[in-house]
């Protein structure tokens, strides 16, 4: 029986989008996903409607497509992992290695993969990341790169911007 289903998450990968605009061809794990923290999301678009005086029904509506976002956080990051998804620079050999926090905001563009346990891989073909170190310095806490990232338009002619199997 052929699978049906995405459930459950197997892994997220990122790579660098190919010179040409195309979808990155190599990807790369960025660290485990926290449990519980992973949502990929398209949301509800809206109609754009055109009056006219004198009638009460649009006469026009012109349909947009929602914005489809990824959310995840990453535990067991590094330097290089770190420079990949908040810019920096890292420095140094393993295992003495350190990343050094960009001055400003970086501009973070990659392909992203998202591989569930059953069912078909989403290939996202340009994607902008924003991410954060959040830490709760408690027993019970743990430090996690909080990741979010926004679907882009690919910037190369006939490439579509998500691709699901």
């Amino acid at each position: 029986m052929a699978e049906k289903y995405l459930t459950g998450l197997a892994k997220i990968e990122i790579g660098d989008i190919a010179v040409d605009g195309d979808v990155a061809t190599s990807f790369a794990s960025i660290g485990q996903i926290y449990k519980d923290t992973a949502k990929y999301e398209q949301a509800e678009g809206e109609n754009i409607e055109h009056e006219v005086e004198d009638v009460e029904d649009p006469v026009i509506v012109v349909p947009t497509k929602g914005r489809t976002t990824l959310e995840f956080a990453v535990i067991d990051f590094d330097p290089d992992n770190l420079v990949k998804i908040l810019g920096g620079t890292a420095t140094g050999t393993a295992p003495d290695k350190v990343w050094e926090a960009p001055v400003s905001a970086s501009i973070v563009e990659k392909s992203v993969k998202i591989t569930p346990k059953a069912g078909k891989p989403i290939t996202i073909a340009r994607m902008s990341l924003r991410a954060r170190v959040s830490y709760t310095l408690t027993k019970s806490g743990i430090a996690q790169v909080m990741v979010s990232g926004t679907v882009l338009q690919p910037t190369k002619a006939g490439v579509k911007p998500i691709k699901i199997g």
